[in-house]
């Protein structure tokens, strides 16, 4: 049976691992990778209805729900904040001025909350279809729509959502589809996470940068600028005992008030007034652009 790429829709594809998964809407899943542009992905494909329904309640199966404790609450924090400020760098750069905003897949709120405290007049909309999650966005003053077939917007986001889907290219076509020219784009994705993750559920795609610039390229954005942030790959495959064992530690002492020792401040953390937030950003390096695959892929570009 022919493999064909997800995103460059080549065929030079084959098996390389076997997909690592606890729902069985995965059970006939492989890892497949393309060899012209790189892309790792799930082959076959679960169907779209499946997918539907598995991601109907992600935000509760994956993380169980809103992060409630104090110290969840501001590592979310943390790395909305510095999500804001990759986006706004660009932003600046291109002189690029944002009145309306649309967030595909936001989740409880995180980006949004962030967006809204630093820009209360913006006109933030959402698509979520996570009902758990539209109830807090509501709250925060996010207007929720069907589609992405809306008035022109200026900035459209997508944070931790490419990675879920099974035809990225259509999904941003669509999710583009009423960003204004010279209008911005940015995604976050995991980097390669099939790597250094016990499960490759509930993601189906598995990004680099050759795949994503291939993606952003073939869909006519320009000023395309792609990064990596956080600890390396290499790092997290090889991650000792007793590193887990000092986190934890580390971790407990938080927890006891001992937030000083773990919270300065240093290049990258500058939105970060909070030391909570900066203590628990800091050991997972999101805030720290890494000239090797890391953690976080970022990608931010202008629509023609």
């Amino acid at each position: 049976m022919e493999i064909t790429c997800p995103i460059c829709h080549g065929v030079k594809t084959g098996n390389i691992a076997k997909f690592r998964y606890e729902n069985p809407i995965f059970s006939n899943c492989s890892l497949a990778k393309c060899q012209d542009c790189e892309m790792i992905f799930a082959s076959p494909m679960p169907s779209e209805t499946a997918l539907f329904a598995y991601n109907a309640n992600y935000f509760l199966a994956a993380h169980g729900g809103r992060p409630t404790s104090r110290m969840a609450v501001a590592f979310f924090a943390g790395i909305a904040l510095i999500r804001l400020a990759f986006v706004n760098r660009f932003l600046e750069r291109h002189h690029i001025v944002v009145n309306r905003v649309l967030e595909v897949g936001p989740g409880p709120g995180l980006f949004a909350r962030s967006w809204l405290q630093q820009f209360p007049q913006t006109t933030y909309l959402a698509i979520e279809t996570d009902e758990a999650c539209r109830q807090p966005l509501e709250e925060l003053g996010v207007q929720l729509v069907a589609s992405a077939d809306v008035e022109s917007v200026d900035l459209v986001v997508m944070s931790h959502v490419l990675e879920h889907v099974p035809d990225p290219v259509k999904f941003v076509r669509d999710m583009t589809i009423g960003l204004r020219s010279s209008g911005a784009l940015f995604i976050e994705v995991p980097c390669r996470d099939w790597e250094h993750k016990a499960l490759d559920e509930p993601h189906i795609l598995f990004f680099d940068k050759i795949s994503m610039r291939r993606l952003l390229d073939d869909l006519g954005f320009i000023d395309v600028e792609i990064a990596y942030y956080g600890q390396t790959i290499a790092q997290l495959k090889t991650e000792s005992k007793l590193h887990s064992i000092l986190m934890r530690v580390r971790a407990r002492l938080i927890s006891w008030g001992l937030v000083a020792p773990f919270a300065t401040t240093s290049a990258g953390m500058e939105t970060l007034v909070d030391p909570l937030q900066r203590a628990m950003v800091a050991p997972y390096k999101a805030h720290l652009e890494s000239d090797e695959p890391a953690w976080w892929l970022r990608a931010v570009a202008r629509k023609l």
